[in-house]
């Protein structure tokens, strides 16, 4: 479960990445492009797999072993995932 958000969220940051070197003219063609996508996105699910601790806090408070206060980490960590993504959709950049 925590491999699948990992990879998602690296694939929200590495389309952010692209999608700020495509607008600045590094990225011309579609090879370019997803050649650095996928880079990007390996290079970054790889570094955020070595955070086992960071992991296991997230397993923990989904099992509910640190009580609500982890359901609402995990809420929050949701919901600042929409709100990237949103950002994403409408202003082409995650963080504003």
């Amino acid at each position: 479960m925590i491999e699948m958000l990992l990879l998602i969220l690296t694939g929200i940051l590495s389309v952010n990445i692209v999608g700020i070197a495509s607008s600045n003219g590094y990225l011309e063609g579609a090879f370019s492009r997803s050649f650095a996508g996928i880079g990007t996105q390996l290079t970054s699910a790889t570094y955020l797999t070595q955070y086992t601790t960071f992991e296991t806090f997230i397993y923990a408070c989904a099992q509910g072993y640190v009580g609500l206060s982890g359901y609402i980490f995990i809420a929050s960590l949701v919901f600042l995932g929409i709100v990237w993504i949103t950002n994403l959709i409408e202003y082409r950049q995650v963080i504003m």
